[in-house]
C-alpha cells in the first residue's frame, strides 16, 4: 500500500511540474531525501506526512488512501500562464467540488446535477446554428436565460439560478497564474474565478465559463491540453455568449428607447448601465458597438472621458466592491451552507469542517463568529 501511495505522490508531483526538492520545500521538509524515500517506498508514510504533502499539492488526503484509481476529469483553463500553479489550483477546485457532492450525499439532499447535453441531442437542437458559432452562442444565451427565468437584468439572478442547478462558483487568489477555469464531472460542474481580477469582470467571467460548461461535450480540448488562450476561437464564442446572456438585446434596446435623444448616450449613461447590468464599462460599450448603437469613434471618446474623470474612478472602485465582491471566501454561499449544515447535524467533526473550509482548526471559531454563526 505504501508503494502505491508513493507512486501517487510522484504522479501528482510530476503532473504539477514540481521537482522533489520543490515539493519537499512546499511540504516543509528540510531536505528532499525524505520525499525521495517516501516516493520509493523506503520510508513508512505517517498521517503527518500525508497531511503535509496533501496540503502542498492542494489535494484531499483521502485521494492517496484510496487504492482504486479514480477516473480523471479535466479542468479547462483560460489563460493559464503558470502551469505549476494552475495544477495546484485545479487540485483545490476538484477537492472543493468533490467535498460538496460528498456532503450532499451525506446529508441525503436531493439537488439537481447539471450535466451538459450529450453531443447528439445538442447537435439536433442547434443544427441551424452550427455553421455560425457566434449565432450559436447567441441562441444558447437566449435559451439559457429563458430556461432559468433570468429576466431583463440576468446578473441579478444568475448566481442563484446556477447554484440551484448544481453549478458551483469558487474564487481563488491566483495572481497572474490564470484568468478562470471550468470543471465538469458526472456529479455536476464548477467554475473557478481569479479573485485578483477586477470585480466588474466577475459576472462576465461566470458567463464565459458557463458557455464552456454548456458546450462541454461538443468539443475535445485535448489538443489544447485543456488550456485556452484569449486568441483561441472558442474564447471569442464564450465572450459572445456572456455578452448576450448578461446584456440581452431587448433590455439594451429598452434602455436606449427611454432616452429622448441618442446624444444622451454619454459617460453618465454608460456607468449607470454598467452598474445596472453588473458588467465593466468596456463590456457594455463593446455590446453597444456590436448592436450598432454607437460606433467605434464614439466608444473610444466615451471611454477616454470616463478614464480621465476622478469621480468615475472613485465610483467604480466603491461600487465594484459593493456590487460584486461581497465575500472574501474562496467558495460561494451554497458550499459554505452545506459544510456548516453537516457540522450542525453532527455528520462531520469541527476539524473536518475546518478542512472543508480550508481553515486551521484554531481559527474556525473566530471565522464562524465573523459570519454571525458563533456556536456555544
Amino acid at each position: 500500500m505504501y508503494n502505491k501511495i508513493g507512486d501517487k505522490i510522484k504522479k501528482e508531483r510530476e503532473s504539477a511540474g514540481l521537482s522533489q526538492k520543490e515539493l519537499a520545500e512546499k511540504a516543509g521538509y528540510n531536505n528532499y531525501q525524505t520525499l525521495l524515500k517516501i516516493e520509493k517506498g523506503d520510508r513508512n508514510i505517517t498521517i503527518g506526512d500525508l497531511g503535509r504533502i496533501s496540503e502542498a499539492l492542494n489535494l484531499n488526503m483521502n485521494y492517496f488512501l484510496f487504492e482504486e484509481e479514480q477516473k480523471e476529469y479535466h479542468v479547462l483553463w483560460r489563460e493559464c500562464k503558470d502551469i505549476k500553479a494552475c495544477k495546484i489550483y485545479e487540485n483545490r477546485l476538484k477537492t472543493y467540488t468533490d467535498n460538496y457532492f460528498h456532503l450532499r450525499k451525506l446529508l441525503d439532499l436531493h439537488i439537481d446535477n447539471f450535466i451538459p447535453e450529450n453531443v447528439n441531442d445538442f447537435i439536433e437542437r442547434y443544427s441551424d446554428f452550427l455553421t455560425d458559432r457566434y449565432k450559436l452562442a447567441s441562441e444558447l444565451a437566449v435559451d439559457f436565460r429563458r430556461s432559468f427565468n433570468l429576466g431583463d437584468y440576468p446578473a441579478d439572478t444568475l448566481m442563484n439560478a446556477i447554484a440551484d442547478k448544481g453549478i458551483l462558483v469558487f474564487s481563488f487568489s491566483m495572481e497572474d497564474a490564470g484568468s478562470a477555469a471550468s470543471y465538469v464531472t458526472p456529479n455536476g460542474a464548477s467554475i473557478l474565478l481569479n479573485s485578483k481580477e477586477s470585480p466588474w469582470r466577475r459576472f462576465f467571467d461566470i458567463g464565459h465559463e458557463l458557455y464552456h460548461i454548456l458546450t462541454w461535450n461538443l468539443l475535445d480540448y485535448t489538443m489544447h491540453d485543456y488550456k485556452l488562450r484569449d486568441s483561441d476561437a472558442e474564447e471569442h464564442f464564450a465572450n459572445a455568449f456572456s455578452a448576450n446572456l448578461l446584456m440581452p438585446k431587448s433590455s439594451i434596446r429598452k434602455e436606449i428607447d427611454s432616452l429622448s435623444s441618442i446624444d444622451q448616450i454619454n459617460e453618465s449613461f454608460i456607468w449607470r448601465m454598467a452598474v445596472k447590468f453588473k458588467v465593466s464599462v468596456d463590456a457594455l460599450m463593446n455590446r453597444l458597438e456590436f448592436l450598432q448603437i454607437i460606433d467605434e469613434k464614439k466608444k473610444e471618446a466615451i471611454k477616454a472621458t470616463c478614464v480621465k474623470k476622478d469621480f468615475w474612478r472613485e465610483y467604480n472602485k466603491k461600487n465594484s466592491k459593493e456590487c460584486c465582491q461581497k465575500s472574501k471566501d474562496e467558495y460561494d454561499e451554497s458550499y459554505f451552507t452545506l459544510v456548516y449544515s453537516a457540522w450542525m447535524s453532527e455528520r462531520i467533526t469541527k476539524m473536518k469542517m475546518a478542512e472543508y473550509l480550508n481553515k486551521n482548526i484554531g481559527e474556525i471559531d473566530y471565522y464562524l463568529k465573523q459570519r454571525g454563526l458563533a456556536y456555544e
